[in-house]
């Protein structure tokens, strides 16, 4: 009866959603508060790496069950 026992976390996929689309609204609020405040030439090296991550949440959106 010394069977080693392994936690398992099992996360509900609506809270997952629901995390991910918080993430997502943050990202643009970001991206547009940035559009808005700075010069032309800065935009895309800060707006890059924030729309490339709101990409690879909406492709992690797409593969969660509804």
């Amino acid at each position: 009866m010394n069977a080693a026992i392994e936690p398992t976390i099992q996360v509900n996929p609506l809270f997952m959603r629901v995390d991910l689309l918080i993430e997502v609204s943050k990202l643009e609020l970001a991206i547009a508060s940035i559009r808005r405040q700075k010069a032309t030439g800065e935009v895309d090296s800060l707006v890059a790496p924030l729309a490339s991550r709101v990409a690879r949440i909406n492709e992690a959106l797409g593969r969660l069950d509804a």
